[in-house]
């Protein structure tokens, strides 16, 4: 099955798009309502673009399918080193 969030979201601008073209036939010049309404179309028809290119593989963490433990875990690496013997100024109160 394709993306139905695609499906869904190109009807949203065709819709709308339509919407905004029998304003402009009905009135005979495209006024703030028309605009706000191509306005919504262009948003819906970037989001249905998007949609359309994002793969369902994208969205899936690539580290996912490791299933290995942890044995011994590095600590010394983790801690901060004494700032007397770094270097740093130990400041007195």
């Amino acid at each position: 099955m394709a993306n139905p969030r695609a499906k869904v979201l190109g009807m949203a601008f065709a819709m709308l798009a339509l919407a905004s073209g029998v304003m402009i036939v009905e009135e005979g010049m495209v006024g703030a309502n028309t605009w706000a309404l191509l306005a919504l179309s262009g948003v819906f028809a970037a989001a249905a673009v998007m949609a359309f290119i994002q793969n369902d593989e994208e969205m899936a963490h690539p580290g996912g399918d490791v299933n290995q433990s942890i044995h011994e875990q590095n600590t010394e690496a983790q801690t901060l080193p004494d700032p007397a013997e770094a270097g740093f100024d130990v400041p007195v109160v």
